[in-house]
């Protein structure tokens, strides 16, 4: 088990106790914590916004110290029972890696709290955790810990850049079929892009307020609320791509893709990124991801996509209410 993994698993076991003790003796000091925000692209921008959106529970970065004092404050009101953090997979890294977990607790409203996370924990040569960044579906949690308040709209001044450390040079075979999808997907080459996939691949991606449709281990539904679908048919997700872009929906090509961060482990690749696209109508995408990829020998078996929905229904007019 790397440093990375260890830290990580430990936090998510602390976060599972509601252990807040537990959460900061993981974590260096000045340690950061960031979950993206919605229509809000500037605040979920560490650059542009360092000190985050002041907007819980889609803050942006937030320093971990006062991540844990507002969980001090709000969470035994918000979840007087808990809210278990079960641990489903990990990309381990020597200094980073990903858990994927699913997360379940009853919040005082009533409302069943059921969302899916990626956390990327980056560590330091003692082990302790520096940065924690949380994908979650941002559709569900502002509906249930958000309580569905308004969030405003704002966006980048320019599309993403790549950072120095992010030259793919001599990667990994695995590494390099997983960051092979973006250039096609850029190009709207979808015939390349579907040709990195084995014929029985799935793609899931989490699925607002339905949340029995996007359990990981289910049947997804692409006609329901076209991105969030659940687990689909590799066949069926590059039909509603090769439809939308038929239809007009960009008017740039399609989405570019910039990779900023990966982490390779066996077959499994963690891809951190950022997509901007101009709509047909003028509007600018502009999405921050987590994909975990599942490379095999003939190609992408699986991947897995954690993305702010809240921004994709927003920007793109899906409707954030289905499943209510």
């Amino acid at each position: 088990m790397t440093r990375a993994v260890r830290a990580g698993m430990d936090f998510i076991s602390a976060l599972d106790r509601g252990s807040l003790g537990g959460l900061a003796r993981s974590c260096a000091p000045g340690a950061t914590w960031w979950v993206d925000t919605g229509p809000d692209r500037r605040g979920g921008d560490p650059q542009l916004s360092p000190h985050g959106s002041g907007r819980f529970p889609l803050h942006g970065v937030m320093r971990m110290d006062d991540k844990l004092a507002l969980m001090s404050r709000l969470g035994p009101t918000a979840f007087p029972n808990g809210c278990r953090q079960i641990p489903r997979r990990v990309v381990a890294g020597h200094d980073t890696c990903v858990i994927e977990v699913e997360g379940y607790g009853e919040h005082t409203s009533g409302i069943e709290y059921a969302n899916r996370y990626g956390f990327v924990f980056d560590v330091d040569p003692t082990g302790a955790i520096v940065s924690v960044r949380e994908y979650l579906d941002t559709i569900h949690a502002q509906h249930v810990v958000g309580g569905g308040a308004p969030v405003p709209r704002s966006s980048l001044d320019g599309p993403a850049v790549a950072d120095a450390a992010s030259d793919p040079g001599d990667a990994l075979p695995t590494v390099a079929t997983a960051l092979a999808m973006w250039p096609a997907l850029a190009r709207g080459d979808l015939d390349a892009f579907g040709a990195l996939f084995t014929a029985d691949a799935t793609w899931w991606t989490d699925t607002g307020r339905d949340r029995h449709r996007g359990r990981p281990h289910g049947r997804g539904d692409l006609d329901a609320n076209g991105p969030f679908h659940g687990t689909v048919a590799i066949a069926a997700k590059l039909a509603a791509m090769r439809a939308r872009l038929a239809a007009g929906a960009y008017r740039s090509t399609a989405v570019e893709v910039t990779a900023h961060r990966w982490v390779a482990d066996d077959t499994l690749v963690a891809v951190e990124a950022s997509g901007d696209a101009t709509l047909a109508d003028g509007s600018r995408y502009q999405n921050r991801y987590l994909w975990v990829v599942d490379v095999g020998p003939g190609g992408i078996a699986a991947v897995r996509e954690y993305c702010d929905t809240l921004h994709i229904a927003d920007i793109m007019g899906f409707d954030a209410e289905v499943g209510r």
